[in-house]
C-alpha cells in the first residue's frame, strides 16, 4: 500500500478518535466514564502514530526499508549503517580470515548471506570472480578469466572494482586496454551474460564500480583524453545502462572526455522521474534521466580528476576533485533544488576517499590522514584533526562510530559527533586500500589477498 495513503488513513483514524472524545465531553455522558475513554485513546494513539511513521519509513518500496550493502558503500552509496551489533573496536578473536585467489583493492559487498568481490593475479592480470559463504568463513565458488597486463597506478590493482547485486544476480566489471567487461552471475556462481564495451584508455587502470537502478546495471565508462603517451588515441566517456536480465544496452550517453574518473553514481527520486547523479571532470556535477539517459542538469565545478563517488544527502550533492599530491583538492556542496553552490572546502579536502554524513554533519577524511567535521547546511568547520597514515578507502559510519582504515591496516575509530573523540584503533597488520562493508552482524574488510570477516 502506498505510504501516503497509509499515513493519511492513520491520521484520519486519530482525528475520528479525538472527535469522538470531544463529543462525549460535551454531551451528557457521565464524567466517571470519560477517564476510561481517555485511557483507550491513550492506548490507541501510539499505535496510530506508529502506523503513520511506519508508512513513511517502510512504504511503497520494500527495498528501501532494508539497509543493504549490495553496492559500493551500501545503500545509495551513503556509507552509513544505523545499527551494527559488532563490537567496535573489535578484538582479534572476533576475526575470521578467508584467503583469496588473488589480490585487489575492490571492496566486498553482501547479498543473500554471501560476500562477493573481485580478485586478480598480479603476474598476468587473470581476474577471479569470488563468492564467499559468510556463515562458513570460506569461498563458495570462484570463476577465473584470462586478461592482459597493463599499466597501473602504484596504489591500484587489476581488481580495484566493487561488484553490485540484486536478489537474483551479482554484477562485476573490469578492463584492460582492449576490453571493458561487465559480467552477470547468479548468487551460486553461474554465468548469466557478458558484455564487452571495447577499448579502454587510462593511465592508472580501471577502478569504477557498477550499480543498479530500476532493473538496469549502470556503469560510468570514463576514459582518458589528456596527457596520453605519443600515438595513443583518446578514449570516450560514456554512461551506460544495461538490462539486468539480458545485459542488452538500454541506453548510453556520451560525456565530455578529459581524465579518467572513478565515481559511482547515486539515485535521486524527483516526482515520477528517477535521476542518476554523478561527477566527472568534464561534465562536473550532473544528473541523467534513468529512463533514457538524457542530461537533466549539470554544474561545471571541477578541473582535476574526480575519484570519489557522489554523495547525495537529500537535495545536496557532495563531490570532490584533486590529485595524488593533494594540491588544490576541492570539495563542492551543490543544492540541486536551487541549482546553487552551498559551500566549498579546500583545506584538507579528500581526493580518493568519499565523505560520509549523519545528523546534519559531514565528515571528510583526506588521503593524508586528516579527518574533518563540517556542518552540512553551512560548511562551517567544527573540528579537524590529523589521524595519521595514508588512506584510499572511504570512511563509513556504523552506529555512531566513524571508521576508516589506513594503507598499513590500522582501523581508526572516531565518534561521529560534533566534538572530536577518538574511540580506539585496531592493528590488522595488513595492507588495505579498500572500503569497509557491513551488515547488522558482520563487518567485512578486504586486505589485499584476504577477506577479514568480523563478528
Amino acid at each position: 500500500m502506498d505510504e501516503i495513503v497509509v499515513a493519511t488513513m492513520a491520521f484520519l483514524v486519530l482525528a475520528v478518535l479525538n472527535a469522538f472524545r470531544c463529543r462525549h465531553l460535551t454531551h451528557s455522558t457521565p464524567m466517571n466514564r470519560v477517564p476510561n475513554l481517555n485511557k483507550s485513546l491513550i492506548r490507541l494513539k501510539p499505535l496510530v502514530f506508529t502506523m503513520a511513521i511506519s508508512a513513511v519509513v517502510f512504504g511503497a518500496d520494500p527495498a528501501l526499508s532494508e539497509k543493504k550493502w549490495d553496492r559500493f558503500r551500501g545503500e545509495n552509496g551513503l556509507g552509513v549503517l544505523e545499527k551494527c551489533q559488532v563490537q567496535i573496536p573489535w578484538k582479534e578473536s572476533q576475526v575470521k580470515v578467508v584467503v583469496l585467489p588473488g589480490d585487489g583493492n575492490g571492496s566486498p559487498i553482501l547479498a543473500g548471506g554471501m560476500a562477493f568481490l573481485l580478485a586478480a593475479e598480479s603476474t598476468d592480470a587473470t581476474r577471479h570472480v569470488v563468492g564467499v559463504d559468510i556463515a562458513k568463513n570460506s569461498i563458495a565458488w570462484t570463476k577465473s578469466y584470462p586478461s592482459k597486463k597493463h599499466a597501473l597506478h602504484k596504489f591500484s590493482t587489476y581488481a580495484s572494482s566493487t561488484p553490485c547485486a540484486d536478489n537474483e544476480r551479482v554484477y562485476f566489471a573490469w578492463a584492460d586496454p582492449d576490453n571493458v567487461v561487465v559480467k552477470a552471475f547468479t548468487h551460486a556462481g553461474d554465468e548469466v551474460w557478458t558484455r564487452n564495451m571495447g577499448r579502454y584508455v587510462s593511465q592508472h587502470g580501471f577502478g569504477t564500480s557498477p550499480m543498479l537502478v530500476d532493473g538496469k546495471v549502470i556503469l560510468l565508462n570514463s576514459q582518458d583524453a589528456q596527457e596520453l603517451p605519443l600515438g595513443v588515441q583518446p578514449g570516450e566517456d560514456k554512461m551506460i545502462a544495461m538490462d539486468c536480465k539480458s545485459g542488452k544496452t538500454a541506453w548510453e550517453t556520451a560525456l565530455p572526455t578529459t581524465r579518467v574518473c572513478y565515481g559511482v553514481p547515486s539515485v535521486r527520486k524527483v516526482g515520477e522521474r528517477t535521476e542518476l547523479v554523478c561527477s566527472t571532470t568534464g561534465q562536473g556535477m550532473f544528473a541523467l534521466d534513468v529512463d533514457n539517459g538524457s542530461v537533466v542538469w549539470s554544474h561545471a565545478c571541477f578541473e582535476q580528476r574526480v575519484c570519489s563517488s557522489s554523495l547525495l544527502l537529500g537535495n545536496i550533492l557532495i563531490g570532490t576533485h584533486g590529485s595524488g599530491g593533494g594540491k588544490d583538492n576541492r570539495l563542492v556542496a551543490w543544492d540541486i533544488e536551487s541549482q546553487k553552490e552551498l559551500f566549498r572546502v579546500n583545506r584538507a579536502a579528500p581526493y580518493v576517499p568519499t565523505p560520509v554524513s549523519v545528523d546534519g554533519l559531514l565528515f571528510l577524511w583526506s588521503d593524508n590522514g586528516i579527518a574533518t567535521c563540517v556542518e552540512l547546511s553551512t560548511g562551517t568547520s567544527l573540528w579537524s584533526n590529523r589521524i595519521g597514515g595514508d588512506f584510499s578507502g572511504s570512511p563509513v559510519i556504523l552506529g555512531n562510530k566513524l571508521i576508516n582504515v589506513s594503507h598499513d591496516g590500522v582501523v581508526h575509530v572516531l565518534a561521529a559527533t560534533r566534538e572530536f573523540q577518538k574511540l580506539g584503533t585496531v592493528e590488522t597488520g595488513k595492507t588495505v586500500r579498500s572500503t569497509i562493508a557491513a551488515d547488522n552482524e558482520h563487518i567485512l574488510l578486504r586486505a589485499d589477498s584476504e577477506l577479514l570477516i568480523v563478528r
